[in-house]
Formats: C-alpha cells, sequence, structure tokens
C-alpha cells in the first residue's frame, strides 16, 4: 500500500491532518496512536478554516524526520524552516493556496460556510487531493 493510499483510506475515518501524517508516521518512529493523538486537533484548518490539515501533517512529519530536540541546535531549526517553507510553497504553486477557506472556496469555520461545504460535499470531493498532492510533494523530501 502505497502512503497515499494509506492516508486516504485514513481519511474516511481521521481528520486530513491525522490521514497525513499517518502515512509517515511508522517509518519516522512514531507509534500511530501517538500520531493520531497529536494530530486530532489540527483537522479543518485548526478548526478555524486556517491552515489545511494535511499541510499541517507534512509539516510535522519534516519535523520528525529533520527536527532535534536540543534547543540550541540552531541550525537544525534553520533547516527544518527552510525545508518547511519550501513544502509549502510547493503546495501554495500546485494547489492556489494552503488554508481550508482558501482550498475549498469557503471558510467553513462559520455556519453559512460549513452549510455550504456540506451541501457540495467539498471536503468528500476535494480533501482527497490536497492530501495526496501534500503527500507526494513530501516523498521527495522525507
Amino acid at each position: 500500500m502505497t502512503r497515499t493510499e494509506k492516508a486516504i483510506g485514513n481519511f474516511g475515518d481521521y481528520n486530513c491532518c491525522q490521514a497525513t501524517i499517518s502515512a509517515f508516521a511508522e517509518e519516522l518512529d512514531l507509534d500511530m496512536k501517538t500520531a493520531l493523538k497529536i494530530s486530532s486537533g489540527f483537522g479543518g484548518g485548526l478548526s478555524k478554516a486556517e491552515v489545511c490539515g494535511a499541510v499541517s501533517g507534512i509539516c510535522m512529519a519534516l519535523g520528525l524526520k529533520y527536527g532535534s530536540a536540543d534547543a540550541g541546535d540552531l541550525e537544525t531549526k534553520k533547516e527544518v524552516k527552510e525545508l518547511v517553507k519550501t513544502f509549502m510553497d510547493k503546495f501554495i504553486e500546485k494547489n492556489g493556496a494552503c488554508t481550508c477557506k482558501g482550498l475549498l472556496g469557503y471558510d467553513k469555520s462559520t455556519e453559512e460556510g460549513a452549510k455550504i461545504v456540506e451541501e457540495k460535499e467539498l471536503t468528500q470531493k476535494l480533501c482527497p487531493g490536497f492530501i495526496e498532492d501534500a503527500i507526494k510533494i513530501a516523498e521527495d523530501m522525507i
């Protein structure tokens, strides 16, 4: 099973951030239960239609792969920041935005926006593609 297949399969049960981080968790030595728990609050653009959860999940994966727990390791902090910026630039180039409201065209954190997103089934129609794009971009980086 490919990472994309795993993530999209998990998207049926979990939010976009959980689905995306789940595709990389085990190979980055993060147990699945912890990955799903720690990423659970990032779906729906942090519940405010802000940064796409698929994007957040990849930023977590980049941190797991390349980050450091040493507060004084300024070089690693700089490198991870550049990797995240590169990833986000590529995602935005491909999709035109990196926020849920920018990607879906509606602010699903509002009652009106959520109603439109639900009626048009935008999460089901569009988000798997954003998850796939995020993973494909990240596969060249992780």
